[in-house]
């Protein structure tokens, strides 16, 4: 009879290690994994390389769980057999099954859930060790699962939403952190029309005309880059800097021609997506962007500042107005009663 109960106990247990452990290894955050392999502990990297390859470990707990219960169960139905009269083998029977399912399963893998992190660290290195020991079973295993599974590894937006709340109530990431994350999805639904200053608040000069035609016009502006036009805004041919333009009237350099200060300028398409305008402003090392229509005509001008803003709401420095021009422009477009579905930003100060 104590063999009997010995017997059961250690099937038991061994399915119930063997359950916790699957448990805790899917259970195990990839974000934590990540910073445990950063910290470069051995037990840390194990399980990064664990998880990497998630599927093998599984095999290897696979097998050692139904080892346990199958060979376990053998050995408890002999036992019985030669302890209990053949009508209270079923009994036995079922006593076992509800016991493996409760503490072998049930039990043990909402332990292994709660605490993966602890279970994960203490088995990453002897599962490792498991997964090159039985290497060549494993490989057996996969070509023959390949076939019939595929693991897709897709989150949605909507998932990275609901994590990034959830962090926010847990109170691991800030309320203005959870905001930015948010924000960013918007990025692919907005274009450069969408946050563009627009043509009627742009502020720009003709190339021909001199330091001293626009003396007054230099030193009221706050703009640091402004666009230079050659017949009119249509013609917009580059930019020049506000500061050379100081530093040029400093030297008494009236006569020169706006042409002169002339930089090349990024030209972009009005339906082009924040996101990718912001990859192109970061690729060319660019801050300001001129925004064309579907005819080439000069439809407005997008600063970098502008698609910052669609992740960290309105930048205003020392230089900005209390009005800025997409207060401006909403007014004028309320005025006309012309409906505006998409607000403009200012151009950059």
């Amino acid at each position: 009879m104590t063999t009997l109960i010995i017997l059961a106990l250690g099937v038991v247990v061994g399915s119930g290690v063997f359950s916790g452990i699957e448990a805790a290894l899917f259970a195990v955050p990839h974000s934590r994994v990540l910073v445990l392999k950063e910290e470069g502990t051995p037990a840390g990297l194990a399980l990064a390389k664990l998880k990497s390859g998630i599927q093998r470990a599984i095999i290897v707990v696979v097998i050692g769980n139904n080892i346990v219960n199958i060979v376990g169960s053998i050995f408890v139905g002999v036992v019985a057999a030669r302890t209990f009269e053949n009508p209270n083998l079923g009994i036995v029977s079922a006593l076992l099954t509800i016991l493996i399912i409760i503490f072998g399963e049930i039990l043990p893998k909402t332990i292994g859930e709660n605490n993966a992190e602890k279970i994960g660290l203490v088995v990453a290195r002897p599962l490792l060790f498991a997964t090159r020991v039985l290497a060549p079973l494993i490989w057996l295993f996969e070509r023959f699962t390949s076939r019939f599974t595929t693991i897709k590894k897709i989150v949605s937006e909507e998932e990275l939403h609901v994590l990034s709340e959830l962090g926010h109530l847990e109170g691991s990431i800030e309320e203005d952190e959870r905001d930015i994350i948010q924000k960013v999805f918007t990025l692919n639904d907005l274009t450069a029309h969408d946050i563009m200053t627009p043509r009627t608040q742009m502020v720009g000069f003709q190339k021909d005309a001199t330091l001293q035609g626009l003396r007054d016009e230099i030193f009221d502006l706050v703009n640091s880059r402004i666009p230079i036009y050659d017949e009119d805004y249509d013609e917009i041919i580059g930019l020049c800097y506000r500061r050379n333009l100081l530093i040029a009237l400093a030297r008494d350099e009236d006569d020169r021609p706006i042409e002169s200060f002339m930089q090349e300028v990024l030209y972009v398409h009005e339906d082009m997506r924040v996101d990718d305008l912001l990859q192109l402003f970061l690729s060319r090392r660019e801050h300001i962007a001129i925004v064309k229509d579907e005819f080439e005509g000069t439809s407005g001008l997008v600063t970098l500042e502008d698609v910052l803003e669609q992740l960290v709401g309105e930048i205003v420095d020392e230089t900005d107005e209390v009005v800025d021009t997409r207060e401006e422009a909403q007014r004028e477009a309320e005025e006309s009663e012309i409906i505006v579905e998409q607000p403009f930003d200012r151009q950059e100060k």
